[in-house]
């Protein structure tokens, strides 16, 4: 029996470009669905709207319509306040641009989601030690973002997103803004926890090559999704 874990049904999203009378639809009544335990990926040409559903699947965003579930609890229509807890409470994300506050260091930059979840200060702070520890990151752990290298970065937004141990990671283009070897080392850590936690991940990127290393590959074109893998 399957385990769903997060499923979108008929999801739709358009934006109008300057004259209000055009617009452009960029996901039209989309379905999309993901098991637990799972690394998925879609791919599609810059300015598919591959952010654009991550966004919405991760309840950063509204759709214009359609529905999203995480597990049985409808996401879509929750209220601001419980949309935050909800994603700080069981989604990770990484994104290509890091979003790290520049005036924490790396440590704290990692600690801030277990604070607002409402975990001490101490525990928050081991953990978030841990963490960088593994990522290779503890020589680094009181350097500020713009003391660190692209990678570096990336490895800090890494460990923030596992913080509070999400059942679901969202990754969207997380090898865009780093090298080859660092590439490669994020996504086998993602292998990883996905192989040694269960942990599901949901993988955004224009690179084909590392979405057919997911479980299952999609591509996103005219609005709807194609099923390559």
């Amino acid at each position: 029996m399957r385990n769903m874990l997060l499923n979108g049904k008929n999801i739709t999203k358009t934006y109008f470009t300057g004259d209000a009378s055009k617009e452009l639809v960029v996901l039209d009544r989309l379905n999309f669905e993901m098991e637990s335990g799972t690394i998925a990926a879609i791919s599609g040409l810059s300015g598919s709207g591959k952010s654009t559903l991550l966004h919405i699947l991760g309840s950063l965003d509204r759709p214009d319509s359609g529905e999203i579930y995480f597990k049985d609890r409808m996401i879509n229509e929750l209220n601001n306040t419980e949309r935050a807890e909800f994603r700080n409470k069981n989604l990770g994300f990484i994104f290509q641009f890091h979003h790290l506050m520049p005036e924490l260091t790396a440590l704290e930059n990692v600690i801030m989601p277990k604070l607002i979840a409402g975990k001490s200060f101490a525990k928050a702070k081991k953990q978030a030690y841990d963490i960088l520890s593994k990522l290779d990151m503890e020589a680094r752990k009181d350097h500020f973002p713009n003391q660190l290298s692209g990678g570096e970065k990336q490895r800090v937004a890494v460990a923030r997103a596992l913080i509070n141990n999400p059942e679901l990671i969202l990754a969207d283009e997380p090898t865009g803004n780093i090298d080859i070897k660092h590439s490669e080392e994020l996504l086998q850590l993602l292998f990883d926890l996905n192989k040694g936690f269960s942990t599901s991940v949901l993988i955004v990127t224009h690179n084909l090559e590392i979405a057919k290393r997911a479980d299952k590959t999609y591509n996103l074109k005219d609005g709807k999704l194609e099923r390559l893998k």
